[in-house]
């Protein structure tokens, strides 16, 4: 190549002897003069790097493939087709949104115009394709459409591993000429126009994309099942207790998916009455978030025939040992009445869980003494219940031991601890019920920094003063 350089000739390169030579490579071929400017592209680079002009510069941070000094401050850029597919495939699967994906696919393919065509809902047809603007849009047409193009049915049906389109019928490809057809995915094509005319290179292509699709699609149908699970075992929001004020924290240790081993339920009753509850299942993430699911759904029912906290849990260890439960789980229940004099008479009972707290109106943090067993494991297992009174505007904190055993952020082995807790709920005399709560997240997440956590969850119940 080398002999393409004129010694001593102020032009440089002999341009035209390169282009003779490189026009029929196998490999993009871009020849930048000693100013970084383009002055030749060959047809597979005006492909496969696509922001090769001559007259431009190459932009820095482009992946261009392999440099080559050429001398006198010339130099080349060369970039394989399998570099160009592997970088495609990376790209495009890096995209989980199918919008995403098809854009990409319409942008990345090697044509200066490409058009993707895919089956869409009711027996029609999704036309992708760049618009005058140079953004990807999507027309929607019939399918008899594509049978008035010649051949092009036959490629959506895979009767034909390609095919040269010359008569492009009604389609809306948004340009004119000749284009080649592939397959894509089932009933869909790539269409590619004034590109390289090499088949094998569109085929390749064409897989990496469909592969791209595929995945696409069932992160989607992924997405959508855990949404419609998410939408039963997301906590329900609060409701209106009378004599009571309600607040709470809900952090998973899985934010993403919004879910986890801790669950919280109020069940408001008829006589002004509610039954509350606060629990642990053991793990997180979404089979914790499915087994806690179980136990709520469980108790919801269990109230209708069985009110004391105590005798409840009996029956909840019952039903989930008949279910063959795996997962350990540990809950406080208990119900609240107004009591006419004001503040709220509580009833609780407990199975394996961290004892609840009680904050008075003089700022002592007192521990309620209710002892129970892990429910769902042993067939025989102990529950008591005791009762609490809270004058008005006192306060009853339940909490998950994701919150006490909270490790600091620059030290995973301090713990959060039951003394900070207490310590925190004791700021919080004379705030309301989400100021509470409030406060004592604030203060957790402070100790917690930027490290993980486990799932997270309080529940605050506060008698209205």
């Amino acid at each position: 190549m080398a002999q393409g350089y004129r010694q001593g000739a102020d032009t440089g390169l002999d341009l035209d002897a390169w282009r003779r030579v490189v026009d029929g490579f196998h490999e993009a071929v871009v020849v930048l003069d000693p100013e970084g400017v383009v002055r030749l592209v060959n047809p597979l680079a005006a492909v496969l790097i696509p922001e090769a002009r001559p007259g431009s510069t190459l932009p820095e941070a482009v992946d261009h493939g392999r440099h080559q000094d050429l001398g006198g401050g010339w130099s080349a850029w060369y970039r394989g087709v399998d570099h160009y597919l592997d970088e495609a495939a990376r790209r495009l699967s890096a995209l989980t949104e199918r919008a995403d994906t098809l854009r990409a696919v319409v942008e990345l393919a090697p044509a200066k115009h490409s058009v993707v065509v895919l089956p869409g809902v009711r027996g029609r047809l999704e036309w992708w394709r760049r618009t005058p603007a140079g953004d990807v849009a999507v027309a929607r047409t019939t399918r008899q459409v594509a049978g008035t193009v010649a051949g092009f049915t036959d490629v959506l049906d895979r009767l034909v591993e390609h095919a040269e389109l010359t008569d492009l019928g009604e389609g809306p490809w948004g340009t004119s000429g000749t284009g080649l057809a592939v397959p894509l995915t089932e009933g869909g094509a790539l269409v590619c126009f004034d590109g390289t005319w090499n088949v094998d290179l569109l085929k390749r292509f064409a897989a990496r994309a469909a592969a791209a699709m595929e995945a696409s699609d069932r992160f989607v149908q992924q997405e959508r099942t855990v949404d419609a699970l998410r939408t039963n075992l997301l906590p329900a929001t609060l409701p209106d207790v009378p004599g009571v004020r309600l607040a709470r924290v809900y952090e998973p240790a899985h934010r993403r998916v919004l879910i986890g081993g801790d669950f919280y339920d109020v069940h408001p009753r008829e006589d002004g009455s509610a039954a509350f509850v606060l629990g642990d299942v053991a793990g997180n993430g979404l089979e914790a978030a499915v087994h806690s699911g179980r136990v709520r759904q469980s108790l919801h029912t269990l109230l209708v025939v069985e009110q004391r906290p105590a005798h409840l849990l009996h029956l909840l260890n019952s039903a989930l040992r008949a279910a063959g439960s795996r997962l350990f789980t540990t809950l406080v229940v208990g119900t609240m009445m107004p009591v006419q004099a004001g503040g709220l008479r509580l009833t609780l009972a407990a199975g394996g869980h961290p004892a609840p707290l009680v904050l008075r109106s003089d700022g002592r943090v007192d521990e309620v003494a209710v002892h129970g067993g892990i429910v769902g494991v042993l067939a025989e297992v102990r529950f008591h219940q005791t009762t609490v009174t809270l004058a008005p505007g006192e306060t009853l904190l339940l909490y998950s031991d994701g919150l006490t055993e909270a490790r600091k952020h620059g030290d995973r082995e301090q713990l959060f601890g039951d003394v900070r807790l207490k310590a925190a709920l004791a700021q919080c005399v004379g705030l309301p019920a989400e100021a509470v709560a409030q406060h004592v997240r604030q203060v957790a997440f402070e100790w917690l920094g930027e490290t993980e956590h486990d799932d997270l969850t309080l529940l605050v119940l506060q008698a209205e003063s």
